[in-house]
């Protein structure tokens, strides 16, 4: 069952701290780009269907 609203206000949503790249790592992440756009953007059409 839902959680009360309460306790819904109270959780906090925190981003995981942010990790620094190499340019080495940041190079093959920005050339596998075009592999992982499709990915999402199917993954996207799928849901919306």
């Amino acid at each position: 069952m839902a959680k009360r609203l309460r306790d819904l206000k109270e959780l906090k949503i925190e981003r995981p701290p942010r990790v620094k790249l190499s340019a080495k790592e940041s190079l093959k992440r920005t050339q596998e780009f075009d592999k992982r756009k499709e990915r999402l953007v199917a993954a996207i059409r799928k849901s919306k269907g």
